[in-house]
């Protein structure tokens, strides 16, 4: 990370409000604020889910062994409130996105997000860069709304594909000086811009919401399902 120093969330969104979610699967949305998720349980289908709690979003397609096509989508996008405290004038906050992508054969994953000015994609199992460390300047104390958009996509194609898709999530901010040295003993929430900080869980969940955030991801990168393995992926 360049010597700067990661902060994990001193809050977590846990319901909506500016936030929108979608899940696409084959052609089918499901809208939500908090959370949308579609799965099929079928040899060709696909899964997929946005999830505001973990800040998250995944979409995979597998096909049969007798061939066919699959797609799923998802998405997550809002405003959100980000306010930095435990120091004076001003800095910068470099968001810190976790993601992977895979495709097998005509398969296809594709994952985007975008906050303040970054913008990072991962295709077809390539990687992804990081945000650039200036990406949101900010003054301590001051409140700034931010866009956040995370954005997920498979496409399974064939005789017998494994799952092809991708998964994005922001797990936190690295923080420096308008000097480009690192901050420490920084505060913050991240808030949609309706919701109170009043509204965030207690400071000892966050270690176990990080943690259940981060297994899936690594769970994702190991993944190979076998398309006969039927059961869609279970929500977060």
């Amino acid at each position: 990370m360049r010597g700067l120093v990661l902060v994990l969330f001193a809050a977590v969104p846990l319901f909506g409000g500016t936030v929108n979610t979608s899940a696409t699967c084959d052609g089918v949305t499901y809208e939500g604020s908090d959370t949308a998720s579609c799965g099929s349980s079928f040899s060709t289908g696909a899964s997929a889910q946005a999830s505001l709690t973990g800040m998250s979003v995944y979409a995979v397609a597998w096909t049969a062994f007798s061939g066919g096509d699959s797609s799923a989508e998802a998405s997550l996008t809002g405003d959100y409130i980000l306010t930095v405290t435990g120091g004076y004038g001003s800095g910068y906050a470099e968001p810190e996105f976790m993601m992977g992508s895979n495709g097998f054969g005509d398969g296809e994953g594709q994952a985007i997000v975008s906050l303040g000015g970054c913008y990072v994609e991962s295709s077809m199992g390539g990687p992804a860069p990081g945000c650039p460390p200036t990406s949101v300047a900010f003054v301590f104390g001051v409140p700034q709304t931010l866009a956040l958009s995370e954005y997920a996509q498979g496409g399974a194609a064939g005789w017998g594909t494994p799952e092809d898709g991708a998964e994005a999530g922001l797990f936190g901010f690295s923080f420096i000086t308008a000097y480009g040295q690192p901050l420490s003993g920084i505060t913050y929430t991240f808030v949609p811009t309706d919701q109170p900080p009043s509204a965030m869980p207690e400071p000892g969940t966050l270690p176990l919401l990080n943690a259940m955030a981060c297994a899936a991801f690594i769970a994702f990168k190991r993944r190979g399902r076998s398309p006969d393995r039927r059961a869609a992926r279970p929500a977060c």
